[in-house]
């Protein structure tokens, strides 16, 4: 029977490197190339939470994406001498001009499918519409107006479904464009219905 030796490590060897993640890798690309600074008293604890909070809502962008973005901030500082750190909406204008973030990765899209808002959705026939408002106005349906439109944009497109399917019932000859429009109608209100059972699942599971 052989026995094997333990492996010997060298105390004076430098530390095997941590992986990148997405957070070192929008301050590599983005933050720490631009060198801007805090003002003069600003807290420094929440100023890490500023800067790690963009590198968090950005961590979505390529990294060329990032590269892009980098030198259109690097003339938005502010100050007198543009040396201070741009304020969060500029970060997220320009970011957005170089590479809009997918409409199903948005905080504030998944905080209102997540909420009692997602499941009052399905169960009206909704959810493909609510989606569409939001992706159109960059902004939750909040008021009786915008629920009342989204409801007859519903129910028109509920009687398109209807027809269709009438049509195929009775061998009837179907327009492709309708039938490609079926098939985008059923496949985005899968996708959003499996987005609400995910972000309820989420906030159920969240201390």
């Amino acid at each position: 029977m052989t026995s094997t030796l333990p492996v010997q490590t060298d105390p004076l060897a430098p530390p095997e490197p941590r992986p990148e993640t997405n957070r070192d890798r929008v301050r590599r690309l983005l933050l720490d190339p631009l060198g801007f600074r805090f003002r003069k008293g600003h807290d420094e604890a929440e100023g890490r939470r500023f800067l790690d909070g963009l590198c968090d809502e950005l961590a979505y962008m390529g990294d060329d994406q990032l590269v892009v973005l980098r030198r259109m901030l690097q003339v938005h500082g502010e100050g007198s001498a543009k040396a201070f750190w741009p304020d969060r909406p500029t970060f997220l204008g320009f970011a957005h001009r170089v590479q809009p973030r997918p409409l199903t990765e948005d905080p504030l899209v998944l905080s209102w499918f997540g909420s009692v808002e997602g499941p009052r959705a399905e169960r009206e026939g909704t959810l493909v519409e609510t989606f569409g408002y939001i992706e159109a106005r960059r902004a939750p349906p909040v008021s009786d107006q915008a629920r009342r439109l989204i409801a007859s944009q519903a129910a028109e497109n509920a009687r398109r479904l209807e027809v269709l399917a009438d049509r195929r019932k009775w061998s009837h000859s179907l327009d492709p464009g309708e039938v490609a429009w079926e098939v985008w109608y059923l496949d985005r209100r899968t996708m959003l219905a499996d987005l609400v059972k995910t972000e309820r699942a989420r906030k159920e599971v969240r201390p």
